[in-house]
């Protein structure tokens, strides 16, 4: 459990970890996208005491949060608890697999449309060759343009494998969107991208139109995941300003999703990240 006295000195943390020093300076005045926390960053504090992390959360400066499991919560109970914190649900993470398929993606749908969810994506998507890779992206493409009756926008979450395995000179990434539909958006996650050796930038740019949301991380490994902190490794940072100057220009981009998991019974780096991230905006 987490109590409220514990979430106001997460809030002055975060002011403190600024001081840490971000690795870049970065431009001011950007059109401004929603900022969201995946819950996942706080799971072992969250669904014991949702209210009480929910009010934490918006008083660091989020406006909404992603879903990794619901805590046995209806649709009905995910959009009262968040409607009472004044949140919106940015997205959710499922299985392609099982949620994104034949009756597993309309049980999705309708529970995303009832709890006011604006997106899933899914983190899964590891295959043993090009052509399943690509069934993969057709398929979850049709699940992208069934969404699209609902409001809802469909996407699959990059991973290290996903730049790793490479077919020629066609990564897994890229088969997963060789026979997708446009609709399917791409969630890049900005620190498994560049930790791979991946140009984020680039990648935004190859698929422009298709970034609903994006999760800002840390390049990794971090000690707490705080945007900005480099690795502990002794790794570079992602190149934020770079990353931030493209999401400028891309309309489509919705959200910022800032993923923090470094300390996962803690609010304090995702307090810190978004202190960080909203300096940004």
């Amino acid at each position: 459990m987490i109590s409220r006295r514990m979430f106001v000195r997460g809030l002055a943390a975060s002011a403190g970890a600024v001081a840490v020093g971000a690795c870049q300076s970065l431009p001011v005045g950007l059109r401004r996208p929603a900022l969201a926390l995946q819950l996942y960053s706080i799971h072992k504090i969250f669904w014991p005491s949702p209210e009480v992390c929910l009010a934490g959360i918006k008083a660091a400066g989020y406006d909404g949060v992603e879903f990794a499991g619901y805590g046995g919560r209806t649709a009905k109970q995910i959009r009262q608890l968040l409607a009472d914190a004044g949140l919106v649900a940015a997205g959710t993470h499922v299985n392609g697999d099982i949620d994104l398929v034949g009756d597993g993606l309309k049980k999705s749908l309708d529970f995303c449309a009832e709890a006011g969810i604006q997106s899933i994506t899914t983190p899964h998507a590891k295959r043993d060759s090009r052509d399943a890779y690509r069934k993969f992206g057709h398929d979850m493409g049709l699940a992208a343009e069934a969404a699209e009756k609902y409001g809802i926008k469909v996407g699959v979450h990059t991973t290290y494998h996903h730049f790793t395995t490479v077919y020629g000179a066609v990564t897994a990434w890229d088969a997963i969107y060789e026979e997708a539909s446009p609709l399917l958006q791409q969630q890049v996650d900005t620190g498994n991208t560049f930790h791979t050796g991946t140009d984020v930038v680039a990648l935004l740019k190859k698929y422009p139109g298709r970034h609903h949301s994006v999760h800002l991380k840390e390049n990794t490994p971090t000690t707490e995941g705080i945007l900005g902190v480099p690795p502990t490794d002794g790794g570079k940072c992602v190149p934020w300003k770079d990353v931030i100057a493209y999401l400028k220009t891309e309309p489509t981009n919705r959200w910022w999703i800032i993923e923090a998991e470094g300390r996962p019974d803690s609010l304090e780096p995702a307090h810190a990240s978004a202190t960080v991230a909203n300096a940004w905006l």
